[in-house]
């Protein structure tokens, strides 16, 4: 049995109450000051006596509420408490370490950062559609803080600090920091004006790294690595630039109603696998860990030999149609699924990898 919303329950607690009383009111014999009164009389002190006690009832159950409230934003600013007070110790301990001389430095120069890498598993009871969205997106609050760390796309690291590179070369300083550690980790010590105390950056060769405990990749520009990266995100941010033409592929029911658009001129294929642009309209407005949003675009790579896909990315906008603000985005391969034989995800493999 589904659980009443919480006015629901006031709502049904009041009847029951109300009820309760008037059958005792019935069954209990009058009382000596009862027997002189008017009989209507009787009937209005009987109301009020109730409309008393179910104000009562509700003002009680509201307090309830509030103090479960109030409980909960304590937790959680104790928590975030918590983890400033513990980042902050992390990064004077680091401090007291010698600083990271340049050349020993393995992370100066440019890098391609990648945001944050996918969780893995879905809920119950979504359709494939908005699971896989739910993947993408699950990862929003990650992603936020990959980006207020490293920002996207292409970046550099200097002896003084960091700077984000633009696609047209220019160069905009994003902060300054320290470096500790060397080898195969090294730890960022940003100076001012940053949401976060540090950043440990371990390194899988020399060509790929990952900040510890959030996700954030990196891919060395130049390198294999960055290479592949600028290759999968290309059609991601060729897009920013030009507005896709959006074909209709379908409606579904789920998540409120949403209608599907494809972009046949997003299509890029490589051997036996091929890259798509979709957009997801809803009817209703979605929110996800708290961010509510009308649309999503989203890039999938389909296998087209084995009939399977996976989605790359996924960015919600506050309008319909991949219009308005973005309100949320992820970034990162997800698991490969089976597109079947029938309904929305074949379909997207049918268009995206017919000749």
């Amino acid at each position: 049995m589904k659980a009443m919303p919480f006015f629901t329950r006031i709502a049904a607690a009041g009847a029951l109450a109300l009820a309760a009383l008037g059958a005792v009111a019935q069954t209990r014999p009058p009382t000596t000051e009862q027997l002189g009164k008017d009989p209507g009389a009787l009937r209005q002190e009987a109301e009020q006596q109730r409309s008393r006690e179910m104000q009562q009832q509700q003002q009680n159950s509201q307090q309830q509420a509030d103090q479960q409230w109030n409980d909960t934003l304590r937790q959680q600013q104790s928590r975030a408490n918590a983890d400033m007070a513990q980042g902050e110790a992390v990064r004077r301990t680091w401090q007291q370490r010698p600083p990271l001389a340049s050349e020993k430095n393995p992370l100066l120069g440019r890098w391609e950062s990648l945001g944050s890498g996918q969780r893995k598993g879905g809920a119950p009871g979504l359709s494939p559609e908005m699971a896989n969205l739910a993947n993408a997106l699950i990862g929003g609050m990650t992603s936020g803080l990959c980006d207020s760390m490293l920002g996207r796309g292409t970046i550099e690291f200097r002896p003084a600090g960091l700077v984000a590179i633009g696609r047209d070369g220019r160069e905009q300083p994003m902060y300054r920091a320290e470096y500790r550690g060397g080898g195969s980790r090294v730890v960022v010590l940003p100076q001012g004006g940053t949401s976060f105390t540090h950043m440990i950056i371990d390194f899988d060769g020399t060509d790929h790294a990952t900040v510890a405990a959030v996700g954030c990749g990196l891919a060395r520009a130049g390198g294999s690595a960055g290479k592949a990266a600028v290759t999968n995100t290309a059609l991601a941010a060729g897009d920013a630039v030009a507005e896709p033409k959006w074909t209709l592929l379908g409606t579904l029911a789920a998540g409120g109603g949403m209608d599907i658009y494809v972009a046949p001129a997003t299509i890029r294929r490589s051997g036996d696998h091929a890259r798509m642009l979709n957009l997801f309209d809803f009817k209703t407005r979605q929110v996800f860990e708290g961010k509510p949003f009308l649309s999503t675009r989203n890039e999938y790579e389909f296998d087209c030999a084995r009939s399977r896909r996976r989605i790359l990315s996924a960015t919600g906008f506050s309008g319909h149609m991949g219009k308005g603000t973005v309100v949320i985005s992820s970034q990162g391969d997800s698991a490969w699924e089976s597109v079947g034989s029938s309904g929305s995800g074949y379909e997207h493999w049918v268009v995206a990898c017919k000749r």
